[in-house]
């Protein structure tokens, strides 16, 4: 069974958004701190983690950006400091590497936190006036 969904924008106000914008009403609409919060480890061990907000939203963006390789995804990250900066990283610190990409989407698909993102989501837009 296929449901229609709302539009999170119309069409016509997202061709009005300069593409350089495009992310910040975006992630406006989005609380992914539930989500980033499953990635991060129990264990106080180790190395600080990276920000798994931030790689979680760079993430989610890539296939809008069409981005469908965590070496092109990492490259614009590097490359584009508003983009990087749009996704949430940090300026002054490096990018996380391509490892680091491939293991947080791992854990995302493993935790099933893209499941239940798509349905939360899915429960926020029915539920939108």
């Amino acid at each position: 069974m296929y449901i229609l969904q709302q539009n999170l924008f119309s069409f016509e106000q997202w061709l009005e958004i300069e593409s350089e914008y495009r992310l910040e009403p975006f992630f406006s609409v989005l609380d992914l701190r539930p989500y980033s919060q499953a990635l991060c480890s129990d264990t106080k061990r180790g190395r600080k983690p990276e920000n798994r907000e931030a790689i979680l939203r760079a993430l989610l963006v890539a296939p809008f950006e069409n981005i469908s390789e965590f070496t092109a995804l990492r490259e614009r990250l590097v490359s584009d400091i508003r983009f990087r900066y749009q996704c949430g990283f940090e300026l002054a610190k490096r990018v996380p590497s391509i490892s680091t990409f491939s293991r947080v989407f791992g854990q995302i698909m493993e935790k099933e936190i893209a499941q239940k993102l798509f349905n939360d989501w899915n429960c926020q837009i029915q539920f939108s006036p």
